[in-house]
């Protein structure tokens, strides 16, 4: 009964499709057919687009949040131009999604690997946008990478917590970081250093030279068992090929199905 429960405690996760401006119209209509949400990156340099090419989505329905991924504006950068200028964007960004779609937007940390990051500097500018988004409704969630100060989960959530950041948690990105490679640690172990201010996730399996998808849930399957225990009900599939982002969505589907059977048939 316990389980039964918790199954009906957390409620099935939204699952989104990624799509970056340079996408539309075609990804952008695909994604509307194919019966996904959808997780829009803006133009940082036109960002009076977002109203038109989320439009017909929230006309549907269909649930919209936001992936700022601006290269070149980071927010961390020990040049104080660098990052004055990046803080100036992300409030731009953040202007131009309020009150469309849901009021939750990503960000990052060290996105080009080359950059100098401060750490001092990328909390409290973190902070300020944080505090600037709030003040729109807006929760500003912070991203692990791969490589660099965000794919260390001791980092990610000690900014998180001192800034007042939720944290999206890129799968991928933790299974190819280099402590999990070297076996440090599991892409679990990650996530549960992060999850108590875990606001969504973003599922594919790992990221070489580009995302790559999973064959099964050998990998996934952990992580989505833990994700399930959590409030965390929004998953971006971060894959470009439409065949790879489909079989994704029915792999986690049918995961999620076998899994409420099993759970059903152990509290009868």
């Amino acid at each position: 009964m316990e389980d039964n429960q918790q199954a009906a405690q957390f409620p099935q996760p939204i699952i989104a499709l990624s799509a970056r401006w340079q996408t539309y119209p075609d990804r952008f209509q695909w994604i509307r057919e194919n019966g996904f949400a959808l997780e829009y990156g803006p133009n940082p340099d036109a960002l009076p687009q977002v109203a038109r090419h989320i439009a017909p989505f929230l006309k549907e329905g269909i649930p919209v949040r936001y992936h700022g991924f601006f290269p070149g504006y980071e927010i961390g950068h020990s040049d104080d131009s660098v990052s004055k200028r990046a803080v100036q964007l992300h409030k731009s960004a953040l202007q131009a999604i309020h009150g469309l779609g849901q009021p939750v937007m990503t960000v990052h940390i060290g996105l080009n690997p080359d950059d100098e990051i401060d750490a001092r500097k990328a909390v409290d500018n973190l902070s300020r946008l944080v505090d600037y988004a709030g003040g729109m409704g807006i929760t500003l969630c912070l991203e692990n990478l791969r490589r660099g100060p965000t794919s260390q989960p001791e980092n990610i959530i000690a900014w998180a917590e001192k800034s007042g950041a939720m944290i999206t948690f890129d799968v991928g990105h933790a299974v190819s970081s280099q402590r999990v490679v070297d076996g440090e640690l599991a892409a679990l172990d990650f996530l549960k250093v992060v999850a108590p201010r875990l606001g969504e996730a973003h599922v594919y399996e790992r990221e070489l030279d580009r995302h790559y998808p999973p064959a099964d849930m050998t990998v996934l399957g952990p992580v989505i068992d833990f994700l399930l225990q959590t409030n965390c009900c929004w998953w971006t599939v971060e894959l470009d090929d439409y065949g790879e982002g489909l079989d994704t969505r029915d792999l986690l589907l049918d995961y999620l199905k076998k899994r409420d059977t099993s759970v059903t048939d152990e509290g009868t």
